[in-house]
Protein backbone atom coordinates (compact mmCIF):
# COMPACT_ATOMS: atom_id res chain seq x y z
CA UNK A 1 0.00 0.00 0.00
CA UNK A 2 1.20 3.45 -0.91
CA UNK A 3 2.30 6.11 1.45
CA UNK A 4 -0.02 8.14 1.33
CA UNK A 5 -3.33 6.95 1.86
CA UNK A 6 -2.05 5.62 5.08
CA UNK A 7 -1.02 8.60 6.37
CA UNK A 8 -4.49 10.44 5.36
CA UNK A 9 -5.93 7.42 7.17
CA UNK A 10 -4.56 7.86 10.16
CA UNK A 11 -5.11 11.59 10.03
CA UNK A 12 -8.68 10.51 9.45
CA UNK A 13 -8.36 8.32 13.09
CA UNK A 14 -6.57 10.68 15.14
CA UNK A 15 -9.07 13.30 14.01
CA UNK A 16 -12.10 11.07 14.81
CA UNK A 17 -10.60 10.20 18.05
CA UNK A 18 -9.61 13.73 19.02
CA UNK A 19 -13.49 14.92 18.17
CA UNK A 20 -14.81 12.12 20.68
CA UNK A 21 -11.95 12.11 23.61
CA UNK A 22 -14.04 14.03 25.99
CA UNK A 23 -17.66 12.51 24.53
CA UNK A 24 -19.25 9.24 25.60
CA UNK A 25 -18.09 7.99 22.09
CA UNK A 26 -14.60 7.61 23.33
CA UNK A 27 -14.53 4.25 24.99
CA UNK A 28 -16.03 2.62 22.15
CA UNK A 29 -13.56 4.47 19.65
CA UNK A 30 -11.14 3.64 21.45
CA UNK A 31 -11.26 0.26 21.94
CA UNK A 32 -12.57 -0.53 18.12
CA UNK A 33 -9.75 1.89 16.59
CA UNK A 34 -7.05 -0.12 19.07
CA UNK A 35 -8.71 -3.45 18.24
CA UNK A 36 -8.49 -2.96 14.54
CA UNK A 37 -4.79 -1.45 14.98
CA UNK A 38 -3.12 -3.60 17.50
CA UNK A 39 -5.41 -6.70 17.79
CA UNK A 40 -2.80 -8.44 20.65
CA UNK A 41 -2.02 -5.26 22.17
CA UNK A 42 -5.73 -3.82 22.88
CA UNK A 43 -5.23 -2.65 26.39
CA UNK A 44 -1.92 -1.51 25.98
CA UNK A 45 -2.88 0.76 23.11
CA UNK A 46 -6.31 1.96 24.83
CA UNK A 47 -4.31 2.79 27.92
CA UNK A 48 -1.94 4.43 25.80
CA UNK A 49 -4.55 6.09 24.48
CA UNK A 50 -6.25 7.17 27.58
CA UNK A 51 -3.41 8.82 28.96
CA UNK A 52 -3.39 11.07 26.20
CA UNK A 53 -7.29 11.70 26.40
CA UNK A 54 -6.50 12.36 30.25
CA UNK A 55 -3.69 15.15 28.78
CA UNK A 56 -5.91 16.46 26.70
CA UNK A 57 -8.97 16.78 28.70
CA UNK A 58 -7.07 18.58 31.81
CA UNK A 59 -6.20 21.45 29.44
CA UNK A 60 -8.10 25.04 30.57
CA UNK A 61 -11.28 25.24 27.92
CA UNK A 62 -9.43 28.04 26.13
CA UNK A 63 -6.90 25.72 25.17
CA UNK A 64 -9.10 22.90 23.99
CA UNK A 65 -8.66 23.18 20.08
CA UNK A 66 -5.14 23.23 20.57
CA UNK A 67 -5.37 20.74 22.63
CA UNK A 68 -7.11 18.66 20.53
CA UNK A 69 -4.75 19.87 17.42
CA UNK A 70 -1.99 18.15 19.40
CA UNK A 71 -3.64 15.16 20.34
CA UNK A 72 -4.40 14.35 16.48
CA UNK A 73 -0.86 15.26 15.68
CA UNK A 74 0.44 12.90 18.01
CA UNK A 75 -1.98 10.21 17.54
CA UNK A 76 -1.76 10.68 13.26
CA UNK A 77 2.07 9.45 13.99
CA UNK A 78 1.39 6.08 15.56
CA UNK A 79 -1.55 4.97 13.87
CA UNK A 80 0.46 5.81 10.72
CA UNK A 81 3.53 3.57 12.23
CA UNK A 82 0.61 0.77 13.62
CA UNK A 83 -0.75 0.81 10.07
CA UNK A 84 2.51 0.73 8.13
CA UNK A 85 3.62 -2.52 10.41
CA UNK A 86 -0.12 -3.90 9.78
CA UNK A 87 -1.70 -2.41 6.57
CA UNK A 88 -3.96 -4.80 6.37
CA UNK A 89 -5.60 -3.36 9.18
CA UNK A 90 -6.34 0.03 6.68
CA UNK A 91 -9.83 -2.00 5.55
CA UNK A 92 -11.34 -2.31 8.83
CA UNK A 93 -10.23 0.90 10.05
CA UNK A 94 -11.87 2.57 7.14
CA UNK A 95 -14.83 0.47 8.08
CA UNK A 96 -14.87 1.65 11.75
CA UNK A 97 -14.87 5.14 10.63
CA UNK A 98 -17.54 4.60 7.96
CA UNK A 99 -19.80 3.38 10.23
CA UNK A 100 -19.11 6.09 13.19
CA UNK A 101 -18.38 9.32 10.77
CA UNK A 102 -22.57 10.28 11.40
CA UNK A 103 -22.27 10.50 14.37
CA UNK A 104 -19.62 11.95 15.34
CA UNK A 105 -19.96 15.35 16.53
CA UNK A 106 -18.07 18.67 14.61
CA UNK A 107 -15.04 20.24 15.68
CA UNK A 108 -13.24 22.88 13.93
CA UNK A 109 -10.29 22.29 11.65
CA UNK A 110 -11.31 17.76 12.56
CA UNK A 111 -10.30 15.28 10.05
CA UNK A 112 -13.20 13.45 9.66
CA UNK A 113 -14.24 10.05 8.58
CA UNK A 114 -14.99 11.24 5.30
CA UNK A 115 -11.25 11.60 4.50
CA UNK A 116 -10.92 8.59 5.27
CA UNK A 117 -13.61 7.19 2.74
CA UNK A 118 -10.86 8.73 0.51
CA UNK A 119 -7.75 7.16 1.00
Amino acid sequence: MREEPLRLLAGAAAGALATVVDTEQWPDLRTRVAAVLAPDLVDVVSARMDEARLRLVAVPRVRLELARAEFTTEWRGSIHTMLWERPEAAGPLRAVLHEVGPALPRVAGDFGPADAART
